[in-house]
């Protein structure tokens, strides 16, 4: 699965790039985040619950963070796995000065495998839209309230 859009926010890129490198203000964002610990410098380790149709899950996820440039862009690769299945994803995150402040751009691929994929693909496409949505929209919220914007 292919996913892709980008996000204004009210901060400078290197604002936007420490705290992209925060599990606190990650944990913060992200959907359904309810623990997440910094292995190393460029990786960290996530529970995350998420419910697609019927199946509600945790799994535990693994993120790596490759290829950085700071403040303008790094690679997140992600496996999860839980008794619902498992997801890995690769995602490019790209950070471009704007007159508003930031836009973060991000395109990438999902894989979704095991029970929660036999729900269908068109329920699974739509609810992780709406998960990164949610997620997009958390984030603007907490980069403005933590850059006082």
């Amino acid at each position: 699965m292919k996913v892709d859009g980008s996000v204004e926010v009210a901060a400078s890129p290197q604002k936007l790039w420490e705290l992209l490198q925060d599990p606190e203000f990650l944990k913060e964002v992200m959907p359904g985040c309810k623990d997440m610990k910094k292995l190393s410098e460029d990786e960290f380790v996530a529970t995350i619950g998420a419910k697609v149709g019927a199946i509600t899950s945790q799994y535990t996820t693994k993120c790596s963070i490759h290829d950085k440039e700071p403040p303008r862009s790094y690679r997140l690769h992600l496996e999860g796995e839980g008794k619902g299945g498992f997801v890995r994803g690769d995602i490019k995150m790209a950070l471009e000065a704007s007159d508003g402040g930031t836009t973060m751009n991000y395109v990438g691929d999902m894989t979704i495998g095991g029970t929660i994929a036999r729900i269908g693909q068109r329920l699974i496409d739509s609810a992780s839209k709406m998960l990164i949505k949610q997620g997009m929209k958390s984030l603007k919220k907490k980069v403005e309230e933590a850059v006082g914007a």
